[in-house]
């Protein structure tokens, strides 16, 4: 009797036991209610991010910077050649709050410092001008290229057809932007 009394009391202390460790596994597993509102909220683990950590990008280097409409100023990142395209990269900021502008496409140009010819905004399969925020129109003499000069930096671009090889140097005209005069093509 007495040894069934022992295996009795050894099994009751063995299942209460496992209701213990059963009971913190579900604790740890519960979610956990917020002190601020009582609103349950589940336990995240971190998880490991896969592959490298991503490297954040380097701040943009500027060429040059002009003055722009309405007090903004105009930074001029990138004039870049990729096959026949030459690529023109603008950033445009206030310290307006609120400094949106439209610009004619039909006045955009680069001029191939080497030849003084004028070099227009290239045109899609469609008839679109090439240009960032492009808004058409019913004459394409009257597309605008939207500008959205804020606190925060809004980044424009513009596609041309690229000056010969020969040519080191361009121009890049925008309305209502001052003129940067003889940027280094790269290639």
């Amino acid at each position: 009797m007495r040894s069934k009394m022992f295996t009795l009391a050894g099994a009751a202390a063995l299942a209460l036991g496992a209701c213990t460790v059963q009971e913190d596994k579900d604790k740890a597993a519960a979610p956990e209610v917020a002190e601020s509102g009582g609103v349950a909220r589940e336990a995240m683990e971190a998880e490991e991010p896969e592959g490298p950590p991503v490297t954040p990008m380097p701040a943009a280097t500027v060429i040059q910077s002009q003055p722009g409409p309405d007090g903004s100023q105009v930074d001029l990142l990138s004039v870049k050649v990729t096959g026949d395209i030459l690529t023109v990269t603008l950033r445009c900021s206030s310290q307006e709050k609120h400094n949106r502008e439209s610009l004619r496409v039909a006045q955009i140009s680069v001029i191939d410092d080497a030849t003084s010819q004028r070099i227009g905004v290239l045109k899609d399969n469609e008839g679109g001008a090439m240009v960032s925020n492009l808004n058409r129109s019913s004459n394409s003499d009257y597309d605008t290229m939207g500008v959205d000069c804020t606190s925060k930096p809004g980044v424009m671009w513009a596609k041309f057809a690229a000056p010969p090889a020969t040519s080191k140097t361009v121009s890049i005209n925008f309305p209502n932007i001052a003129p940067f005069d003889g940027i280094a093509v790269q290639r």
